[in-house]
């Protein structure tokens, strides 16, 4: 989703005025836009850049209130250092999403509880969280099975088959690449899918826009 399809009060402009006026409605904002589609709880990179940055300016403006009003300073200076503490949650759980991906998506790992030990977090955080990835699309037609503690795939996104052998054959032989189907992998996800060489394509998993090589 970009700044064009998304709600006004979430472009980026909009939410730096609400942190200069009053930084709780910033957070809010900040926390609503990153929840508001797939694309958006991917790019940690971003997100936790605007946190650092606006939570860093918030704390000098605190430290520069105090000696006029100390709860001015002090609201303002709690406030950048929850932004800064949200940034490296977000980090950590944008982390946490692009390794479910590779661990369900690329190598076909369905069970929640081998989910969880692998990437050493609690069964409850594994679940919430895939459950969040569902919601969002990242795994479409899936589901949570409370009572195999697992993820039951009901359409699973294309994966890469011996097409990838078939393709060399006719590259070979002199047919055009843009027939020649290849496992691509996602930058921004990390996520595997099959798509045509070359081609500009949108991400299964995370909507990020890449080519195809």
């Amino acid at each position: 989703m970009n700044n064009n399809q998304q709600p006004i009060w979430f472009n980026t402009w909009v939410i730096v005025i609400a942190f200069i006026v009053c930084w709780p409605v910033g957070i809010v904002l900040l926390i609503g836009r990153v929840n508001s589609s797939k694309q958006n709880m991917f790019d940690g990179s971003t997100t936790t850049k605007v946190c650092y940055v606006i939570g860093a300016l918030l704390v000098l403006a605190g430290l520069g209130s105090f000696s006029n009003s100390f709860f001015a300073g002090l609201f303002y200076v709690a406030g950048g250092a929850a932004l800064i503490y949200y940034g490296l949650k977000n980090k950590k759980k944008v982390e946490r999403y692009k390794g479910y991906i590779d661990l369900v998506a690329n190598q076909q790992i369905h069970s929640l509880d081998t989910i969880s030990s692998t990437m050493n977090v609690s069964y409850d955080v594994v679940k919430n969280e895939i459950s969040t990835l569902i919601s969002k699309g990242t795994f479409r037609g899936a589901t949570i099975n409370e009572l195999s503690r697992s993820i039951e795939m009901s359409a699973v996104q294309d994966q890469p088959t011996a097409q990838g052998f078939i393709n060399g054959v006719l590259e070979n032989v002199g047919v055009s690449s843009s027939n020649v189907t290849v496992t691509a992998t996602c930058p921004g996800c990390g996520g595997t899918m099959a798509a045509p060489k070359g081609a500009t394509v949108e991400c299964d998993y995370c909507g990020k826009i890449f080519t195809a090589n």
